[in-house]
C-alpha cells in the first residue's frame, strides 16, 4: 500500500506515517508539510490513501483533495482534523473517511477497513501460522511446511501459544510430555526436537522466528502472520475466522481455547 499524509505541521504527518508503517510494514508511507510537493508525489505514485489535514495555510485539505482526485481518481481521501464541523463538507466531497485529531492507530485501522476503494494490505511474516482448527504452518509462498519430527512442530505451536514469552526446557518438557517425569533423557530428547525445529525453519528461510534465551526458547511474534496473534490484536478478519476450534491436535491447548470461548477480552 502507498499512502501520503499531509499536514502543515510535519511532525503530525510523520506520526501518521509511523502508525501506517506499524499497520503495513511493507508499504510506502510518506509525510509532507508542503502541499505542492505532496501533489507532485501523488501525480507520480498514485497513492492508495491520502491522509489530509483540513486546516492548512495556503491551500486547505478540502481544496487539496480535489486536486488529488484530478491526478489520482482512485486515491482514498481521509480527512484528519481537530474539528467535527468539517465532517459534512468532507462527505460532500465523497471522501472515504474522516478522523479527529489526535489520530490514533485504531482510528487509522478502522478507516483502512472501510475504504471507498478497498486496498488489500499484504500480510507480513516469514511464516503464516494457522492456530484456529488444526495447527498448521505455511511458508512465504503459502505452501505447508513439512516437519521432520512432529514434536518439533508441537514445540513451535506451544511457543506461539505463549505469545513470544521465553519458555524454559523444563516448561517445554512438562507441556509436551505430560505423563513422563522430567529427567536428563527427556531433556536430551527435547533438545533433539529443538535442533530439528531450527533446521526446518532454516530450510524455509525462517530461522529468525525461533528465539533462544538462557536455557529457554520463544518465538519472534513480529516474524509471523498468525490468526491467533492477529485475533489478540483485534484484527476483524482473524476474529471472524475463529469458529470455536484452536490447535485441535494438542491437549495442552484446551486452556487457551476455553479462554477464547469464555473470556475473549481477557486474553
Amino acid at each position: 500500500m502507498i499512502t501520503v499524509s499531509v499536514d502543515d505541521q510535519l511532525n503530525v504527518a510523520q506520526e501518521i506515517a509511523e502508525m501506517m508503517y506499524e499497520l503495513d510494514p511493507d508499504g510506502e508511507h510518506v509525510p509532507f508539510s508542503d502541499a505542492d510537493k505532496a501533489l507532485e508525489y501523488v501525480g507520480e505514485e498514485n497513492p492508495d490513501v491520502a491522509w489530509l489535514d483540513v486546516e492548512m495555510p495556503g491551500i486547505s485539505g478540502l481544496e487539496l483533495s480535489m486536486e488529488i482526485k484530478k491526478l489520482s481518481p482512485n486515491t482514498n481521501i481521509i480527512f484528519v482534523t481537530g474539528h467535527e464541523k468539517f465532517a459534512y463538507q468532507s462527505f460532500q466531497l465523497h471522501a472515504s473517511g474522516f478522523i479527529l485529531k489526535p489520530a490514533t492507530i485504531d482510528a487509522l485501522k478502522r478507516e483502512l477497513e472501510n475504504l471507498r476503494n478497498p486496498v488489500e494490505i499484504k500480510k507480513t511474516g516469514l511464516l503464516r501460522i494457522q492456530c484456529f482448527g488444526n495447527f498448521e504452518v505455511f511458508d512465504k509462498d503459502d505452501q505447508p511446511i513439512k516437519f521432520k519430527r512432529s514434536r518439533s512442530k508441537e514445540i513451535l505451536a506451544y511457543l506461539i501459544d505463549r505469545r513470544g514469552a521465553l519458555c524454559s526446557i523444563g516448561e517445554l518438557c512438562a507441556a509436551l510430555f505430560e505423563d513422563r517425569e522430567e529427567d536428563k533423557s527427556l531433556k536430551k530428547q527435547l533438545r533433539v526436537f529443538l535442533s530439528a525445529l531450527r533446521d526446518d525453519l532454516s530450510k524455509n528461510g525462517a530461522e529468525k522466528v525461533l528465539v533462544k534465551g538462557w536455557n529457554a526458547y520463544g518465538v519472534d511474534c513480529s516474524a509471523v502472520d498468525c490468526d491467533y496473534l492477529n485475533y489478540l490484536k483485534g484484527d476483524s478478519q482473524a476474529i471472524n475466522s475463529f469458529m470455536g476450534e484452536y490447535m485441535n491436535q494438542y491437549s495442552w491447548a484446551e486452556m487457551t481455547l476455553g479462554e477464547l470461548i469464555m473470556k475473549p477480552d481477557s486474553l
